[in-house]
């Protein structure tokens, strides 16, 4: 006998309606049960600097917040490389996040011929987290307590001067270039595995200059140690005054008027319900006080975007960032 049209139609309407309900459940399932283990931030710099300060301080609220430990994983060198890889070979479960700057996203994109990785294709982003100020700083020892003095003082320099940086493409090293170009003066960079190292060279009267985060600067030029010159980004630093921008003191470049941004990214093929919870983590965990005070009182300014906004910019400031590499002389290589 023929089964009539109207109970297969119904049947199928059934078996919809369960595998939607099944849909439905499995996201808020992954949602509450998330994280269950500890949590792995991969950070491309060593331990001390600004993005590791910043991890640290998320990842122990977050550790608060749902009990679940959260391991800070310093792996720095290649311009961010070693991290970037090292996240996207990791199980896509959630379980392992790169805390990073702009650098190993945006930068080596136009610094490498060819990469182990692709920023966009390969990694799923969780959101921005903040952005950074950098100050143009020096030693004790350099005989310039303002940005004309220090500008005149490397002219006067026969080979130039020397400035360390983050390593090579990195948003100092960007930075030195565009300043040996607005100033017109010879900039020698050098690269490092990150801030801690230059900040020993630099305390050693062993470099003439670096960009230096808030968290380092402040500190040093209170205790006489540093010099700072110039900030970066459209206004100047509620922590540190007295210090101009380089936009006020003439220099109109791209790069000296940016601040750099951190952010987190998982594997690609991470579920979006385990994204989605953990851009909640992390932006719940920025929005907390104690938190937001921290960070801002190191000259981080919490940003906390969404998901799908953060992967949105990145496509437009890794095509910016090529154009501003080639535009101060960087080629890939």
């Amino acid at each position: 006998m023929n089964t009539p049209r109207f109970h297969i139609s119904r049947r199928r309407t059934l078996g919809a309606l369960a595998a939607s309900l099944a849909c439905t459940a499995l996201p808020a399932l992954a949602q509450s049960d998330f994280p269950s283990k500890p949590i792995r931030f991969v950070v491309p710099f060593a331990a001390g600097g600004a993005l590791d300060y910043v991890a640290r301080t998320l990842g122990s609220e977050i550790t608060r917040q749902t009990k679940a430990q959260v391991i800070v994983d310093n792996k720095p060198g290649a311009s961010g490389i070693i991290a970037a890889e090292n996240v996207k070979t990791a199980p896509a479960d959630g379980y392992t996040v790169l805390i990073t700057n702009m650098d190993s996203h945006v930068n080596n994109v136009g610094l490498f011929k060819t990469l182990p990785y692709d920023p966009i294709r390969d990694f799923q982003p969780l959101g921005m987290l903040a952005a950074a100020a950098a100050i143009l700083v020096s030693p004790g020892n350099v005989p310039a307590n303002t940005l004309g003095e220090f500008i005149a003082y490397a002219r006067a320099e026969k080979n130039g001067v020397s400035f360390g940086t983050w390593g090579h493409g990195t948003y100092s090293h960007l930075a030195s270039a565009s300043l040996g170009r607005s100033a017109k003066i010879q900039v020698n960079a050098i690269p490092y595995k990150g801030e801690t190292p230059v900040l020993q060279d630099l305390l050693g009267n062993n470099l003439n200059s670096a960009m230096a985060s808030v968290l380092v600067a402040k500190a040093q030029t209170e205790k006489g140690s540093l010099k700072a010159y110039a900030v970066n980004g459209e206004k100047r630093l509620a922590l540190m005054p007295n210090v101009p921008t380089f936009k006020e003191l003439g220099y109109n470049d791209p790069v000296l008027n940016l601040r750099p941004w951190f952010a987190a990214y998982a594997p690609a093929g991470t579920p979006k319900p385990v994204a989605e919870r953990l851009n909640t983590l992390l932006r719940n965990a920025l929005n907390e006080p104690g938190v937001f005070k921290a960070l801002s009182e190191k000259g981080f300014e919490p940003i906390g975007s969404g998901t799908a906004e953060h992967q949105k910019e990145l496509a437009v400031q890794i095509q910016a960032f090529t154009q501003v590499m080639r535009d101060v002389g960087i080629k890939p290589e």
